[in-house]
């Protein structure tokens, strides 16, 4: 706590946790919104695509990406080429949480490496990188595990790759324009207008 001249109080803590508070409701945000626009993305190639996949019998459809997501944690008998409702819905369900995740946990990164108030340019190109990263490591290291690869197998496999880079710039450029828009200044510029 510091007190100025004119008799006002800075509670720096609390300017702090405003922030973080900012930087956990715009990656939430922005991270939903990413999480979209990918999950369009890679169920459109699909249903363009229409290869076959892991599954003897199964090509690539508009529902094979969600049900490959849940088919992951439930099982090969989950996956199908055709709409079913559980695996469907709780792929997307499970795909808009991990967005929303990975979403805050990449606006913080932002927010560290570009400041409260990133470059929608610079955010974007950094997103895309941290896209890349979390398809490496999420997909290729840890779900690709799988003894049937079904979530792999529903796109293409460059789709991933696309699909995470505009995931990442996606996220990059929403939370620039969120957080230029909320106004987050840095504490030493609100600390001078006062």
């Amino acid at each position: 706590m510091e007190t100025h001249a004119h008799g006002q109080v800075h509670w720096y803590p609390r300017r702090a946790s405003v922030a973080a508070t900012k930087v956990l409701q715009v990656g939430a945000l922005a991270g939903m919104g990413s999480g979209f626009i990918m999950a369009a993305w890679q169920m459109v190639v699909a249903a363009i695509a229409q290869n076959p996949t892991a599954v003897h019998g199964i090509h690539q459809t508009l529902w094979t990406p969600p049900e490959g997501i849940w088919s992951v944690v439930f099982g090969v008998r989950h996956f199908h080429g055709s709409f079913h409702f559980i695996p469907v819905f709780g792929g997307i369900v499970g795909h808009m949480g991990n967005s929303l995740i990975l979403g805050i946990v990449g606006v913080a990164l932002l927010t560290a490496i570009l400041g409260r108030r990133p470059n929608p340019v610079a955010a974007a190109a950094i997103g895309a990188a941290y896209g890349i990263a979390v398809q490496a490591i999420l997909i290729n290291w840890i779900v690709n595990t799988q003894k049937v690869q079904t979530l792999y197998s529903s796109t293409p496999h460059w789709s991933w790759w696309v699909g995470h880079a505009i995931f990442g710039a996606t996220l990059g450029l929403l939370s620039s324009v969120l957080l230029r828009r909320n106004n987050l200044q840095p504490p030493e510029a609100s600390l001078a207008a006062s």
